[in-house]
C-alpha cells in the first residue's frame, strides 16, 4: 500500500494520524536525522491545516512511499488495543479548536514544534515537542477539543523547554568564549 491510500482511507481523521504517525518517533530518544525529516513532515502538514485545507496533501516524494500489507497490518495489530483505550477516553468535545479557525491556530501551533524538531535542541532535545504534537494530533483524530488543549498545554512548555535550553546554551558557551 502507498502512503497516498492510507492517507485517503483515513479520510477526516488522515491530519490526525499523519501527525501522529510523524510526532511518535520523536517522543523517544532518536540518532540525529529522524527528528529533522519528521518535523520537515509536521510542517508540511502544518501549513495544510493553516492553508484551511479539507483533505491533506503531502508531496509525491511521500506519498508515493509503499509499505508491505503483512507490515502494515502487524503494526496495526500492535497499535489497536492502545487506540481502542485512547477512543474510550476521546470524543467529540469543544468542536471550534479541531475545525474552522481552531484548526488554523492548530496548524500554526504544530509548524512551530515542527521547526523545533528540525533545530538540533541541546539537553532536553526533541522529545518535548514531539509529545506536545503527538496529544494534539490525537485530539485532532478523535475531534476532542479537550485533549487538543492539553496538547497545546504541552506545547506551550515544549516551546519554553526549547528555549530555555538553548539560551543556557548560549550562556555557556558565551562564557567560555
Amino acid at each position: 500500500m502507498t502512503f497516498a491510500e492510507i492517507v485517503m482511507g483515513l479520510r477526516h481523521r488522515a491530519f490526525g494520524f499523519t501527525m501522529l504517525l510523524f510526532a511518535l518517533p520523536c517522543c523517544l530518544p532518536m540518532p540525529p536525522g529522524i527528528p529533522t525529516v519528521c518535523g520537515i513532515a509536521l510542517a508540511l502538514v502544518a501549513l495544510n491545516m493553516v492553508a484551511g485545507r479539507r483533505y491533506l496533501w503531502l508531496p509525491q516524494t511521500i506519498t508515493s512511499r509503499s509499505i508491505e500489507r503483512s507490515d502494515l497490518r502487524r503494526a496495526v495489530e500492535r497499535v489497536l488495543p492502545h487506540l481502542e483505550r485512547l477512543e474510550r477516553l476521546c470524543r467529540p468535545r469543544i468542536g471550534s479548536l479541531t475545525e474552522g479557525f481552531g484548526k488554523v491556530v492548530i496548524g500554526a501551533v504544530v509548524f512551530a514544534l515542527g521547526v523545533l524538531l528540525i533545530l538540533p535542541i541541546p539537553f532536553v532535545g526533541n522529545i518535548p515537542p514531539g509529545i506536545a504534537v503527538a496529544i494534539i494530533a490525537v485530539g485532532v483524530a478523535e475531534r476532542d477539543g479537550v485533549v487538543v488543549l492539553i496538547g497545546l498545554v504541552c506545547a506551550a512548555i515544549a516551546i519554553a523547554l526549547a528555549s530555555t535550553a538553548t539560551w543556557a546554551l548560549f550562556e555557556t558557551l558565551a562564557t567560555i568564549l
